[in-house]
């Protein structure tokens, strides 16, 4: 069976059985795991095993978001790993440190990281990008993250710039509410310059929950076509996913089921969220075939 676009978590850490009747009834393209699903090497190494062979045609995909700094879900395991900001704009450190990441997460049996951070700064404070970012310098943000990914291929793992086109200059968190950031893309080059610079070196870019028209428009990037036409027109032809569909920014907006269906058919090629099985096989249901 085809897999679903669809990008969702487990609710345990446990491998078995249970797992993988759950992930051959929503046949999704890809897992994502988090610090709660971390309890031991030998744990995460089994769990990964147990996701791999719940579908033998078509495996999912198993994603972290592993940054170092605030977002470092490999602590849960006693690893500690700086963050962006820390780096000083060291694209050399930067690229040795995610070769060192990527080669655990590749041991432990993920396959993708939904890293690097290609916002530019400077990240205010509630927003939730403190200390995440290279920078203000669109150069040198996009040479730290082409060192990231270059880190993380060399330990065999796949890279995700975030979050496309830029939560540089938002003032809220868009894990509580949808920032609105003024001005339309066309004014806003820099922030897209590390996409541009990037785009054929990248296989996933994902896509942030923000208002960037007029303000009070209140249509999040994630589900705006016009979003996805202007990553394709910077030259990207790998996977764009949308950021986490249960985020604050859009989860009142609608069902998770209706913000599913618009986000894939405004352009995104994966849907991406973080609920319960139940309601994500609620949601499988209510889609249909995978014919998206």
């Amino acid at each position: 069976m085809k897999a679903f676009p669809i990008w969702i978590t487990l609710d345990g850490f446990a491998p078995g059985p249970e797992v993988q009747r759950f992930l051959r009834d929503a046949c999704p393209l890809g897992v994502i795991l988090f610090a709660r699903h971390l309890r031991s090497e030998n744990q995460v190494r089994e769990l990964c095993q147990c996701i791999n062979e719940a579908r033998s045609d078509s495996p999912p995909l198993i994603g972290l978001d592993q940054e170092g700094g605030r977002v470092d879900r490999l602590s849960a395991l006693g690893y500690r790993f700086p963050s962006a900001e820390e780096m000083g704009g060291d694209a050399g450190r930067v690229r040795s440190l995610a070769g060192e990441m990527g080669g655990i997460m590749r041991f432990l049996g993920f396959d993708v990281d939904f890293a690097p951070v290609a916002d530019l700064g400077p990240a205010y404070d509630g927003t939730g990008l403190e200390s995440r970012v290279y920078g203000s310098d669109p150069l040198v943000v996009a040479e730290c993250c082409e060192a990231f990914l270059e880190g993380l291929d060399a330990a065999g793992m796949a890279g995700c710039l975030k979050h496309f086109p830029g939560l540089g200059g938002s003032r809220v968190d868009s894990h509580k509410s949808l920032p609105r950031i003024g001005g339309a893309l066309e004014e806003r080059a820099p922030h897209l310059e590390p996409y541009i610079r990037l785009a054929g070196r990248v296989p996933y870019v994902m896509v942030a929950h923000a208002d960037y028209y007029e303000v009070g428009a209140g249509t999040p990037s994630s589900l705006d076509p016009r979003v996805y036409e202007r990553l394709r027109q910077a030259g990207f032809g790998g996977s764009s996913l949308t950021d986490d569909l249960s985020m604050g920014a859009v989860a009142g907006r609608d069902k998770l089921t209706e913000l599913v269906k618009q986000c894939l058919e405004a352009g995104a090629d994966i849907a991406l969220w973080v609920s319960n099985q139940e309601e994500t096989l609620r949601v499988v249901e209510s889609l249909g075939a995978p014919s998206f």
